[in-house]
């Protein structure tokens, strides 16, 4: 998704420590995480990045100086990481209400984003489907 393109360095490395943190809370990082990781990584301009556990508490409160959009932002971003392994985790679900309620952000707002998430999460995937279809065997003429 990345809606988060008007980060500068430092918020941008705060959401990678967050979402680090996020793909590691069920214990199990997957394939799908880690390239997820890179692939933000690499769009919000953070080569290399590398987790430091350690700078969590101080990524939260980068992240809660940010304005109501851009909280928001982060929360639906962090969201897709926590589903991006096909399910949401107890500890994630725990996770993401301790963050929602760190950054002051609504409940019924941030599920309303978590809906959204999980949407274009789905036409993603169908257009990940459709790109690598076989050609129908049956000619459809304009």
């Amino acid at each position: 998704m990345l809606f988060l393109h008007e980060f500068a360095r430092i918020e941008a490395e705060a959401f990678l420590t967050l979402a680090s943190e996020m793909i590691e809370e069920d214990g199990i990082v997957t394939a799908e995480e880690d390239a997820l990781l890179a692939e933000y990584a690499a769009s919000l301009r953070v080569p290399g990045f590398t987790y430091d556990a350690a700078a969590a508490a101080a990524a939260r409160d980068t992240m809660a100086q940010l304005n109501e959009v851009s909280k928001r932002k982060v929360y639906m971003e962090l969201y897709t990481f926590a589903i991006c392994d096909g399910f949401e985790d107890p500890s994630e679900r725990r996770a993401l209400n301790e963050l929602r309620e760190a950054l002051e952000l609504d409940a019924h707002i941030c599920r309303k984003l978590e809906t959204c998430a999980r949407d274009l999460y789905g036409i993603y995937a169908e257009i990940e489907n459709v790109l690598g279809a076989e050609p129908s065997p049956v000619r459809v003429e304009n």
